[in-house]
């Protein structure tokens, strides 16, 4: 049953690919890709080698023992969300992103201050979690446990440094002649921020916001594809290497590691197990959390279905630590929206609004492109949990706040203006 789930999703995308990059369905497909037929394959391939496990708790996960179920679920939704982005994406104009960058200019004065401001958050908050010798020395624990009580600031440097990073890249696209000065500064800052933040997400992260200039033109091609697959895994590998103080040090233990890691298939199954199917279930979750700016008492767990799943399955990573195993959209559809037949609406209502993005990116100037790239990331994210996440609302403001500043940073200019 895995391979022939795996295969219809290889056979369905390649059939109907958008050749943008940037687009909802190449999104739906990058995420059941990482975490169904990339671990999937692996498994098989190191099955087939009699490959002899390094690390000390051994084989994990074993993709032979998966239920039709889980897997049959997986290419649901995964039909689902192909077919409706991408009828959504062949339903609207063409629009082309060149006229957008021929017509602005990035302020290289407020790019500077923008970026002043942003490390004197950073290094305020590096200080008020532990300072140097707390991540110097424990890195892990200190970036896992330090940042409570600081959420709003912790917030404004992810998504500011994020956009710090879109318009450097958008200031190097546009501007035929730079300040390198000011490139290098704002380099340094983006680093700083990045250690700070998580160096495993946010390199990612940074290298996507980055690239948006040149991913906007691009065409997707499979070599391109692959391209991207194997930077995304030399990425990760650095980032986990950083992140874990040097445990994952060989190429086997990393190897090893990503089955451990896109694991998501394995936890919808234990629910599919354990659980019935209900409805709205966790839907109230994000209302627990916004009742407690108010003075409302919640307990923590009630914010996510994955913190809640975490403290029922994993206590120990989360009482303990803070952590969470993330459980798949899957998951959610199953306990708050019942049978199957039921799961279509709300996949309908969420591709009709990443749709709607997508049909107004290049329109809207260089801000709206940036929202449009968040939220396609945030819509990578939602298989690795819930749409409608407690932090959207704030989301919502940030963006508000860039599109009332967007004069201030870029400049409109005549199209044969250099």
């Amino acid at each position: 049953m895995l391979f022939m789930v795996m295969v219809f999703m290889m056979v369905v995308f390649l059939a109907f690919r958008n050749k943008e990059v940037l687009c909802p369905s190449n999104i739906v497909f990058g995420s059941y890709f990482l975490y169904l037929i990339f671990p999937g394959t692996l498994f098989y391939v190191l099955e087939w080698v009699e490959w002899e496990y390094v690390l000390p708790w051994g084989k994990v996960n074993d993709w032979s023992r998966l239920s039709d179920e889980a897997l049959l679920s997986f290419a649901y939704v995964f039909s689902l969300f192909f077919l409706f982005t991408r009828s959504l994406e062949l339903a609207l104009p063409p629009a082309s992103a060149q006229e957008l960058f021929s017509t602005y200019r990035v302020s290289p004065l407020m790019l500077f201050i923008g970026s002043a401001l942003i490390l004197t958050g950073a290094v305020y908050f590096f200080q008020v979690t532990g300072g140097a010798d707390a991540w110097f020395n424990n890195y892990s624990d200190t970036y896992l446990e330090n940042k409570k009580g600081y959420g709003f600031l912790n917030f404004l440097l992810i998504m500011s440094s994020n956009f710090l990073a879109f318009v450097l890249a958008f200031y190097l696209r546009t501007q035929r002649q730079f300040r390198w000065s000011l490139v290098v500064f704002v380099l340094l800052v983006l680093a700083f921020c990045a250690f700070i933040q998580g160096v495993k997400s946010r390199i990612f992260y940074f290298a996507i916001f980055f690239c948006i200039p040149w991913l906007s033109v691009a065409k997707l091609t499979l070599k391109k594809g692959a391209l991207i697959f194997f930077g995304f895994i030399l990425i990760f590998s650095f980032a986990m290497y950083f992140r874990s103080n040097g445990f994952y040090s060989t190429p086997e233990m990393l190897l090893e590691y990503f089955l451990s890691y896109f694991n998501t298939i394995f936890l919808h199954d234990m629910i599919l197990r354990d659980m019935p199917p209900d409805l709205f279930l966790t839907v109230s979750y994000p209302f627990n959390k916004w009742s407690t700016f108010v003075g409302l008492v919640s307990e923590e767990y009630l914010h996510d279905i994955s913190r809640w799943l975490t403290s029922i399955y994993y206590p120990e990573q989360w009482f303990e630590g803070s952590a969470t195993q993330q459980w798949p959209i899957e998951t959610e559809l199953y306990l708050n929206y019942g049978y199957y037949i039921f799961w279509i609406v709300p996949i309908f209502i969420y591709a009709l609004y990443v749709g709607g993005l997508y049909a107004f990116r290049y329109r809207l100037g260089p801000v709206f492109l940036f929202i449009f790239v968040c939220e396609l990331l945030f819509f990578l994210s939602m298989f690795r949990g819930s749409m409608l996440q407690w932090i959207a609302p704030f989301n919502m403001a940030f963006y508000g706040v860039l599109l009332l500043c967007s004069r201030l940073l870029f400049i409109r200019v005549s199209p044969d203006e250099p």
